[in-house]
Order: C-alpha cells, then structure tokens, then sequence
C-alpha cells in the first residue's frame, strides 16, 4: 500500500511539472496578427505587432470602417523569470503602459491575458488578445 501511494504521488508530481510550460522569449521575436475565432468575435480591421527581440515593437492598426491605418513605435518588456510577463511601453505613465500575462507563446501562437483580469470571451481584443504568427 505504501508503495503504491509512494508511485501515485510520484505520478501526480511528474504530471504537475509537465503542466508547467516555459516560455522561450527567441519566440516572441517576430510579426504576430490579432485573430479570435470568428463565430464568435468578429474584428472590424487588424492589430498586427512586429517585435524586434531588443525590446522594440511596430504596431500597424488598420480600421476597416473608418479605411484609415495608424503605425505606431514603441518599447517592451519581458519577464518571464518572476511573472511571464510582457509589458507594452513599460517608460510609460499613460494609457499606452500595460502589462499582460503571457498566457501561451509557441512559434506560431501567443496569448496575452491582462494583468488583474480574468479570462471571458466577452473580454476579447481587450482584457484577453490571441495572436498568430505572420507567415
């Protein structure tokens, strides 16, 4: 019995530390698109990030019902050692300074959930945001 309760708890850690997924900051560099399930959330444009892997981004907006576009430049920062983080123009004390949790981040996906929200699909494109990587 006490064997068999020694391999079950054995189990159970190895399966606790292999839920634990390390995020590789080398993914992040790279263009990433804005895009949720369509049925669902429907975006009126696109967001797309470049993020240079030096701690700058270059954001291209386009408004779909406006027909207007905005590029924008700023900073980031990552960190993945305390809280796998990434923060949007951290020098900031404006609207613009936000940080987010890195949820996911794999070669070709990235998710991002607001710091101090929870996760709902009525928060998409603002508290939660799903990216896939430019092709």
């Amino acid at each position: 019995m006490k064997i068999l309760k020694t391999v079950i708890c054995a189990a159970l850690l190895v399966a606790g530390l292999c839920g634990c997924e390390k995020l590789d900051v080398n993914k992040l560099e790279g263009t990433w698109s804005e895009e949720y399930d369509p049925t669902v959330f429907a975006m009126d444009g696109s967001v797309e990030y470049t993020f240079d892997g030096n701690g700058h981004y270059q954001l291209h907006v386009y408004d779909a019902l406006s027909g207007e576009s905005h590029d924008i430049s700023g900073t980031y920062a990552i960190d993945l050692i305390n809280k796998g983080t990434i923060t949007i123009n951290p020098a900031m004390s404006d609207f613009s300074n936000v940080t987010y949790k890195l949820v996911k981040l794999t070669s070709k996906e990235m998710e991002w959930q607001k710091e101090g929200t929870t996760y709902s699909p009525g928060t998409w494109g603002s508290d939660y945001r799903h990216f896939v990587r430019e092709k």
